[in-house]
This record gives C-alpha cells, structure tokens and sequence, in this order.
C-alpha cells in the first residue's frame, strides 16, 4: 500500500473473531420504544431526520438505531459512525449499544467530529502538505504562536487584540466558512484596531503552523475537509467504509461540519441526523440551525420522524413549553405531549424588585427542601451573569450552600474585578493588589513593573492629588503614560465632583475612556461581559458610598470563604444550582426559577438589536423544559437606575405570549 492509500478494512477483523460478540442477541424494538421512536428506529435505508423534542427520548432513538443497524440490518458495528459534540455523549451512547447487541462498537473513529477529523488525518495528513506526525496546539500553545507572530510582525500593541480574541474569531469565521476580513472588519469597527494587522497576524500564524507540522483545534475540521474534497480515492474509501452515519445535535453544527458530512455520505446517503431546532440556541459561536431546518432541501427523499411524547415534564410545564415556542414562525412545528400525570400549574411570580426576587427564590426553595426535595434538584436560571447578582448576595447573607455550574461567581469574575479595583483603590490608597490589577492593563506594565512602582511612590497611591499622578506617570513605561492620562480624570473627579456617593459613576466613566475598549480587546464574548458591568453599575444605587458597596462585596466574600462558601459538586451534592440557560441545555431538574423575565433582559436587548427574538425564544423554551415537576417564572416590577430614579420593568414578551390560565399567579412579595 502507497503512503497515500487508506488504511484497510482488515484493521478491524479483530471483532468479528471474538467468540463473546459471536453471537447477537435478537431484540424486540417495538416493545422497547414507543410509536415514535421506533419509526425512526427502524427507519429504511437513506437520508433521515429526526426532529426530537425536548424530554423525548433523544439518546435512547439513536442508540437503538445504532443497535438496530447490527442486529436487523446485519450491519457490522465498525462500519456505523457517530458523530456527537462531546466525548461524554459519544462514549455514554456507543456504552449502551455494546451492552444491548453485545458487540464492540466504537473502532476509534466515532466520537467528536474533531476526534473523527485527527483519525483521519492521522493516516493521510502528507497528501494536504502535512506530516502525519503533526501537533495538535491546545488553547495555551495556539496562544502562545500567536503571540510570537504578534512579535514578530512587530505590530503596535496599543490596541490590538490579544491572542485569544484573534483565536476565538479566527474559529468561529472558519467554522461558517465565511469571509474573514469581512469578518475582522466588522468586529473591530467600532475600535481602534487596525484590521490589515490582523489579517497579517492571521496569515503569518498560518505560516507558522504550517512550518511546524502544527494544527489546532479548528484547522482538524478545515484540513479534513480539505481533504476529503480535493482526494477522490481516500473520499471514496471512507463513504464505503462508513456504510451509516448517525449525527446527534444536528442543529448546534456549523457550516463545515455539515459539509464533511455531505462528503461522507454522498454516495450512498444512509445519513439519520438528531437534534431539535427548538433548542438551537449556538448562533453567536457559528451554529446554524439552517442546517436542520433545510436538512430536507440539501437530501432529497429525506424521511422526517419527530419525538413528541415527553418523559420529563408534568402536563402543566408542558402547556407553558408549548405556547413559548409557537411565536417562532421558522421551525418544525411540533407539541410535546406528556406521559406524566397532572402536577402544580407553573407559578408567574411578580415581585416589586431584584431584591426581593431573590429572597423569595430562597424562601421558596427552603420551603421545598423541608418538604424534601434535595437543593440539588432545585436550580435557577437566568439569562446574563448579572441576573444573578443580587441572589449571590443575598444566598451569602442566608449561609445557603449553592454551585454556580457556568462558571465563576459574579463578583470572582475578571471584568467585574477589574472595574471595582479603580473603586478599591481611590478608598484604600495603600491597596497594593488594587493598584497592580488596574496598572497592569495597561501596555508594557508586568508584575515587576507594578510592584517597583508601587513602593517608588511610597506603597501609598493618592489618585486624588494631581501630584501622585506627575510622580506615577514619569515612573510609567513610555507605551503605558498616554493610557493613564485618559484614566486620570476618572481619579480626580472622585474628589472634584464629589462621586464618593457614586461609585458606579465611576465605574461609567472608566468604561468610557479606557475599559470599553479594553475589552474589546482583551475578551471574545466583550458584549457579555458589558452587559454584566451595565447591570454592575444599576446594582451600585442600592449603596450609599463607594465604601458601603466595596464593603458588601467584601462581606459576601468572606461569607464564601466560610460556611455559606459554595461547595463543588463533589463535595456537597445538596446545593442550590445556579446556571446560565444556556449552559443548563440538555440537563434537568425537579425545580427551576427563572430570573428577570422582563423586557431588554430576558429578551436580551443587545440579542433582539441584533438578530431578532427568535433566539431568545428559543433559549426560554430551552429554561422552560429543564424543569421535570415544578416551574417558577419571575418578573420584578421595578429596578432603580444609576441617576437614583425607578424605571417600571414590563415583563417579558414570553411572559405575555402565554395564556393567563396556564399560570398560577403570585404577587404581593414586596
């Protein structure tokens, strides 16, 4: 065999001679599945899609179809390939089709579409211009290249992104096939980013690669499909080696993921993709659910089952799904119908503020945990991090034990941290961490740097005399003076104008001139992020002075670092969840609240500016069916704002596409 030619099929000849697989077991499909399932279980050979609603049974269709295929079709298990988005899904699935047919499944080719993509290339990389040897760059190398090329380039690193940002868009573009200076453009055309530099950052990080037999994480799909495209022979070879493929998620693939598989199985087209377009809620890092809403347009003949019978949810939580989902015109229509037996009607709680939302989630969920349901099947949901900021607080106050399952807490995160350390050190001058934090944004500053200059003015840093400021800026690297003197009239406001009472005033204006473009800069999701220092900044008119809010955050800290310090989910499993909707897809709960169901925040006002509210539907209905026995809609009535008033919250759209009579109204939490 040539250096080019696939690896034979014999390389599996292993399975079919183990005497324990010898024999596979007969199955009664019918008897094991319900009506729907089966259909698709037991669907002919060709294109299908498989429009499976939430609760429906989703991984229990496809590992039958994959059980189906061996033990009717008298298909062998190697020539099956499933392609999923995570390890887990793909390991857990392909588990529980040995078991049932008692025959190995998994030849190390399915998996994740990056895992099938390294297989692949591992046997044909030399016939795209790589040795078969190459690298596969993690997140650290691939930023550490791009940095070097950065370097290299010799480019002005005033204001120019930082390896990550450029990573994240650089994925994203070629995941949609799209076109990257088109793309750059638009992304930076709101900031003082050159977007030349960063093509010549892209193409000479390109280069690089390619020099060190290298690839990351997003060329595996790119090259792959390179080569599935440009070689008739190894495409040939592996759409008869790969007699059926399965996809789970279709709806969360982007565009060169659906192109790989159309090169798959073109010849033969024995294609059963699984997802549910009401739960496409991935546009923002280059999902398109166009590939499953046109799923019947790209494969002609193509067989469509949809999974509507729900496991999950009462009647009730089903009613409510139901009406969520039918404003959006552009879908599979479908209604889930339950199995369960009737429970509580699903409650809209109106409560007068944020405040008071979050003492009601508490004593609501006391409540249900007296009458036993573990906390840890109680989670509450929120559409942006800052939703969730007032229940932090006052979750700390009550020493409740509680996991943030999507990631760091609200006031542990980066950008929050940042703008309360101008706050921190305009009342602590001698706050030597502060100080560090804030001067290290800025070009040319590193830890020594910070800490030599630091205890040049004395350990002791008055933002407030113009004379600290002519003493920081001669000690300053010449690149970092230009950026702190847009930063010192921030400093000296506090005192001129007397913000002491204002701290999110403060927090405004530092965004304004310095920190909004930092962001820019330094984040890839730097709109999410905006939006938790909008939400910040609204939170700091409950305070005072600077040094009641510094003191408040300072207090649930050190609540967290004791007994109310949430534990992990090792550690304590009876926890209160708290979770973003969108890191809560494909997981379920006894009990779900969802936070701040009103007008510009769930809907997302930035999210609707930008592409309408079909998405935002779409991520409700997904908060909506995590819930298996009892639903808690809340909408507050008011929030102040930072000029001290009260603006009147409308509650969300969602809220009012559902009919009365399907909610239990709770008002009077005031």
């Amino acid at each position: 065999m040539d250096a080019h030619s696939p690896p034979v099929a014999s390389c599996f000849c292993g399975f079919v001679g183990d005497e324990f697989f010898a024999n596979v077991p007969r199955m009664n499909f019918k008897e094991e599945l319900n009506e729907e399932q089966y259909a698709a279980v037991t669907a002919s050979d060709g294109p299908a899609l498989v429009v499976a609603a939430a609760g429906t049974g989703k991984t229990r269709t496809l590992i039958y179809r994959l059980a189906y295929l061996v033990t009717e079709k008298e298909v062998q298990p190697w020539e099956v390939l499933l392609l999923t988005f995570t390890n887990k899904a793909a390991k857990e699935m392909l588990t529980r089709a040995e078991t049932l047919v008692q025959r190995r499944f998994n030849s190390g080719y399915s998996g994740t579409f990056h895992s099938f993509a390294n297989r692949l290339l591992r046997s044909h990389a030399d016939c795209i211009g790589f040795g078969r040897d190459f690298t596969i760059l993690d997140a650290d190398d691939a930023k550490k290249l791009m940095r070097a090329c950065i370097d290299e380039l010799d480019v002005e690193k005033k204001h120019f992104p930082k390896p990550d940002v450029l990573l994240s868009l650089f994925g994203v573009v070629s995941g949609r096939m799209g076109d990257l200076s088109a793309a750059v453009t638009e992304r930076f055309e709101h900031s003082e980013v050159d977007p030349d530099w960063v093509l010549k950052a892209h193409a000479r990080y390109q280069a690089r690669k390619k020099e060190s037999n290298a690839m990351d994480f997003d060329d595996l799909l790119i090259h792959v499909l390179k080569l599935l495209v440009e070689n008739e022979k190894i495409r040939a070879f592996y759409q008869d080696e790969f007699k059926y493929v399965l996809v789970d998620e279709y709806q969360d693939t982007n565009a060169i993921q659906a192109q790989l598989v159309h090169y798959l199985v073109k010849t033969h087209g024995n294609l059963m993709v699984v997802g549910d377009d009401f739960q496409s809620i991935y546009s923002w890092r280059g999902a398109d659910f166009r590939n499953f809403l046109d799923f019947e347009k790209a494969y002609a003949g193509a067989k469509t089952f949809k999974l509507q019978i729900n496991y999950r949810s009462t009647p009730e939580i089903l009613d409510v799904a139901n009406e969520v989902i039918s404003g959006n015109p552009e879908q599979f229509q479908k209604e889930l119908q339950a199995v369960r037996e009737n429970g509580d009607v699903p409650h809209l709680v109106k409560v007068r503020d944020g405040s008071m939302q979050a003492r009601f989630v508490i004593e609501k969920a006391r409540e249900l945990n007296r009458k036993g349901i573990p906390l840890s099947e109680i989670c509450v949901l929120y559409r942006s991090h800052f939703h969730a900021m007032e229940l932090q607080m006052e979750l700390a106050r009550a020493q409740m034990h509680y996991v943030v399952t999507s990631g760091v807490r609200f006031f542990e995160q980066a950008h929050i941290k940042d703008v309360c350390t101008v706050l921190r050190l305009l009342v602590n001058p001698s706050d030597e961490l502060a100080f560090s934090r804030l001067i290290e944004m800025l070009p040319k500053v590193g830890k020594k740097t910070s800490h030599k200059i630091f205890h040049k003015l004395g350990g002791r840093v008055n933002l407030q005399r113009e004379e600290t400021h002519e003493q920081l800026i001669a000690a300053l690297p010449a690149a970092a003076r230009e950026g702190w003197e847009v930063l010192k009239p921030v400093f000296l406001a506090y005192h001129e104008e007397n913000l002491q009472n204002d701290p999110g005033e403060v927090v405004f204006r530092f965004g304004k001139v310095f920190y909004t473009e930092y962001m820019v800069e330094n984040f890839d999701n730097h709109k999410f992020r905006a939006e938790d220092i909008d939400g910040l900044i609204d939170f700091t008119v409950k305070f005072d002075s600077t040094e009641a809010f510094l003191s408040e955050i300072a207090l649930l800290s050190n609540l967290d670092n004791e007994g109310g310090k949430a534990p992990s989910d090792e550690e304590n499993e009876d926890a209160l969840r708290l979770s973003t909707v969108h890191q809560a897809k494909g997981l379920e709960w006894k009990v779900i609240f969802v936070l701040f169901l009103n007008e510009d925040m769930f809907p997302s006002k930035k999210a609707i500016e930008e592409a309408g509210d079909s998405e935002e539907r779409r991520l409700f209905y997904v908060a909506v069916t995590r819930a298996k026995d009892e639903l808690f809609l809340c909408t507050p009535m008011v929030r102040r704002q930072r000029d001290g008033g009260m603006i009147f919250l409308d509650p969300s759209r969602f809220i009012s596409e559902i009919p009365e009579d399907i909610l239990r109204q709770n008002g009077g939490f005031f």
